[in-house]
């Protein structure tokens, strides 16, 4: 039988599940709740401080898990008395569980979870002041750096899609393929992963060619599912391409979209490989990095760090 993992921050307590919910205990899948059972909030909070960040279901109950996980995430964030926190945790949670479903199985269920994680989260970001403060200050959990990129670079590239006047469906089109831009990464052979932490500027011709293999397997994975859209296709695709033509793609042209996804993955990249600042990561961007960017587009991005308190 197939399990699939889910953040335990998309599952409330004292609310009916609509299927079966397991742990995983010493190479084992325990049911732990069934369907039309509840969660007691004691046993809840044990979890959570027993550090169990994921539960599982299995394949056949993805579709009820999704229509309780909407549900969920529509009456949270349209509820004006619950925590930003609450917020935060609920798309965080949705945007992550929904990475993982398509790291493990690119089905069109997870493309639509995704999609929907994705709008979520924008919706958090554009209509809380503070939220990307909160999702910038956690740290990544241990062997999901990656996962943690992608929701970071989702909520950054979507703010400054909105600063720059983006449509709404823009910016749904750049958060869904942000939160999937390193979907190519699965591909790699596990000894090739490190480069993922490895500066670029101490990348060999070789390390440079294995670690944009990534693009082009993401292309392999998703060109063939017809529910990926084009634009999407195009910007998880183009997702390190520059204006200066050094990319693995060799594009020069780069569309807004293309663009901003690519400066924010490089900036937040940077801070995981250099591990510097942000302040002097954004430094050394506005440096390295002219000619690659427009600079309007580099000035805006500066703009919205600063004001959303990111550069402390």
């Amino acid at each position: 039988m197939e399990y699939t993992p889910l953040r335990i921050s998309t599952v409330k307590p004292l609310r009916n599940l609509t299927f079966d919910l397991y742990i995983h205990f010493k190479d084992h899948y325990l049911c732990y709740a069934k369907n039309g059972e509840q969660l007691s909030e004691e046993k809840f909070q044990k979890l959570k401080s027993q550090k169990i960040a994921k539960f599982y279901i299995t394949e056949r109950d993805e579709v009820n898990y999704q229509k309780f996980l909407d549900a969920l995430l529509d009456e949270t964030l349209s509820n004006p008395k619950a925590e930003l926190e609450e917020k935060v945790n609920m798309a965080e949670g949705a945007a992550s569980s929904a990475i993982e479903r398509m790291n493990t199985n690119p089905t069109e269920s997870a493309f639509r979870a995704t999609e929907k994680a994705a709008k979520s989260l924008r919706q958090v970001i554009t209509g809380n002041p503070d939220a990307l403060k909160k999702i910038f200050g956690k740290k990544a959990e241990k062997n999901e750096e990656i996962i943690k990129h992608s929701l970071n670079v989702c909520a950054l590239s979507v703010k400054l899609a909105e600063v720059r006047r983006c449509t709404e469906q823009e910016m749904d089109d750049l958060g869904t393929a942000a939160l999937i831009h390193d979907i190519g990464l699965t591909t790699l052979h596990k000894d090739d992963l490190a480069l993922f932490t490895k500066p670029k500027k101490a990348f060999t011709n070789d390390d440079k060619r294995v670690y944009y293999l990534h693009c082009k397997d993401a292309a392999i994975i998703l060109r063939e599912k017809p529910f990926v859209t084009p634009v999407i296709l195009e910007l998880v695709i183009n997702h390190e391409e520059v204006q200066s033509g050094l990319g693995p793609n060799k594009k020069k042209k780069l569309s807004q979209l293309e663009e901003i996804l690519s400066m924010v993955n490089n900036y937040d990249k940077r801070i995981i490989t250099n591990k510097t600042s942000p302040t002097q990561t954004l430094k050394d961007m506005m440096i390295d990095e002219l000619g690659n960017y427009e600079l309007n587009l580099l000035n805006d991005f500066k703009k919205v760090l600063q004001k959303e308190g990111l550069l402390d």
